[in-house]
């Protein structure tokens, strides 16, 4: 019985042990995030969404000036709304802001084995080719996603729509018994 018990002590000393990795030190996770490009790779993100914000754009004037088809001047009006995204899109993710939030989540989630692990990997020639594929594998994963959402938002559309037919024919209601 005691042989079971001493046992039972040391797997669990061994599985604590495992669950208290050494943490990375701030210098490998910045030497892993230059050499996995995030930088970069945020700067062909933001680029990527550009036409997405363009559609947003032409869709609130859209919206706003309730016709589909924009004039001349209402299109300069959504490319001024969509340069204005496009801008304050930068701002929000640039590198300097997000910087610290992605070594914080680099040192909290990673050890400083797994750390070591990925800048081995990433510094080797496969690692560079897939790093160079990520912002197509984005693209292309974002062009699904937004056709996704697009009937998405027309559901939703639709769905607005039934609403606002109810909520004019209880409004309606409202008014004629009142007037009774």
């Amino acid at each position: 019985m005691k042989f079971k018990q001493w046992m039972f002590a040391c797997s669990m000393g061994l599985v604590s042990f495992g669950s208290f990795a050494a943490q990375p030190t701030d210098q490998q996770v910045q030497k892993l995030m230059k050499i996995m490009n995030i930088d970069q790779l945020l700067q062909q993100t933001i680029l990527q969404i550009r036409p997405q914000l363009d559609q947003q754009a032409y869709a609130i004037v859209q919206n706003t000036v309730k016709h589909e088809q924009l004039s001349p001047q209402e299109q300069i009006v959504a490319n001024q709304l969509s340069d204005k995204m496009f801008e304050q899109s930068k701002k929000t993710v640039s590198w300097e802001k997000l910087q610290p939030s992605y070594q914080k989540i680099y040192k909290d989630v990673y050890s400083a084995d797994e750390v070591q692990a990925q800048i081995d990997f990433y510094s080797s020639p496969v690692g560079q080719s897939i790093l160079k594929k990520a912002p197509l594998v984005a693209q292309e994963s974002m062009k699904i996603m937004n056709a996704s959402l697009a009937s998405s938002i027309q559901a939703t559309e639709s769905d607005f729509k039934e609403i606002n037919t109810q909520l004019e024919q209880l409004q309606k209601a409202a008014q004629e018994a009142s007037a009774k």
